[in-house]
This record gives structure tokens, C-alpha cells and sequence, in this order.
């Protein structure tokens, strides 16, 4: 998505600097770097105040739910330590899924046999064994809520990625309007309005 990103930030500053004359940075591209900055280069404070802070929030909720990701994933590592005998290190993503729907290693690797999955199978350092489902539940539950967190941490990243592309193209159209053409945009009793001011 990142590249993506990048790949439209460049082709909106390329179609933007087709009739510039100058070295400097076009709105649109400023926008892109850093959303709210073409505004504030256009002398549009409202729009630019609307997206940095917008960025800054989106930011802060995206820091905020990987942390609390890490910190649940922490969580859960240390139980299965406790209540299972896991030895937390060097295990990946599949292995915590596993041990949280097989109640020990004996019933995983039973059941993938008969799958005949054998890639799948867990040596004995991989070993575990719930004290009782009660807790290989919890500790599912545990899991299951740090992955969540941050999976929404990524749909953030796609808002922020959002939050770029519009500001540009935001940017963009404010750099082609007509200096004596004024756009406001305001929010009323739930309804947005849209009004044109030109002055002839």
C-alpha cells in the first residue's frame, strides 16, 4: 500500500508541475509528503487545520493500538508460559493459533497425522499442555484480541494512506482555481454545504 501511495503522490505532482516554471515544491506534492501542508502553501487554513489534525489523530490511534496490541500479545505469551509450559521464544504466528485450539502438542500432532500433514508437526522443544480448556480458552480469547488490534492498526495505516492521497489531490484542484474563485466548506446541523464565492 505504501508504494502505492508513493506511485499516486508521484503522478499527481508530475501532472501538477506540467506548467510550473519553478524549483519549488508544488502544493499538491507538499500535500502528499505531509497532508495539510499544500493547504497552508495555498493559504487555506481551515482545510490545512482539518487535515494535520486529522494526520495527527490517526497517527496517535495508530501508535496507541499496535502498543496495545504488543502489550496483550505479551500478555498472552506469558500466560501460556504459566498455565501451559510454553517456552515463548523463536515461535511465529501459526505456532500461537495452534496451541490455543489443540489442548497439548500429543492431540495437534495426533490430528495433523491423520491429515497427513506432516510439515505441521511439533517437536518435543515445541511442546505444551493446558492445565484445562478453561485456560487454553483464555488464552485464545487473549490472542484473538491482540490480533484484532492490530489488524485495526492496518486499516488506520489505509486511512492515513487515504488522508495523503486526498490532501494532494485537495491541493491540486485549490492550485488550478482561479485566484477571485473562493470555496468554503462547512458542516451544519449534520449536512455538509459547499459554497463558491467569485469575485467578479
Amino acid at each position: 500500500m505504501f508504494k502505492k501511495t508513493i506511485f499516486i503522490i508521484t503522478i499527481i505532482f508530475i501532472i501538477s508541475d506540467l506548467n510550473g516554471s519553478t524549483r519549488e515544491l508544488h502544493p499538491a506534492f507538499k500535500s502528499g509528503l505531509f497532508p495539510g501542508w499544500g493547504e497552508v502553501s495555498l493559504s487555506k487554513p481551515k482545510q490545512s487545520r482539518f487535515f494535520i489534525l486529522l494526520e495527527l489523530t490517526l497517527w496517535s490511534s495508530c501508535i496507541g493500538l499496535y502498543q496495545f496490541s504488543n502489550h496483550k500479545k505479551m500478555q498472552y505469551q506469558s500466560y501460556a508460559a504459566e498455565y501451559a509450559g510454553v517456552n515463548p521464544e523463536n515461535k511465529n504466528h501459526k505456532y500461537w493459533v495452534d496451541i490455543g485450539n489443540y489442548i497439548n502438542q500429543e492431540q495437534h500432532n495426533a490430528e495433523h497425522l491423520r491429515w497427513r500433514y506432516i510439515n505441521d508437526l511439533y517437536e518435543n522443544n515445541d511442546s505444551w499442555s493446558w492445565e484445562s480448556k478453561y485456560h487454553m480458552k483464555k488464552f485464545e480469547k487473549m490472542r484473538i484480541e491482540s490480533d484484532m488490534l492490530s489488524k485495526y492498526g492496518e486499516y488506520v495505516i489505509g486511512v492515513i494512506t487515504l488522508n495523503h492521497i486526498v490532501s494532494a489531490i485537495n491541493s491540486l484542484y485549490l492550485s488550478k482555481l482561479p485566484q477571485n474563485l473562493e470555496l468554503y466548506s462547512s458542516f451544519d446541523r449534520g449536512s455538509f454545504k459547499l459554497q463558491f464565492y467569485y469575485d467578479f
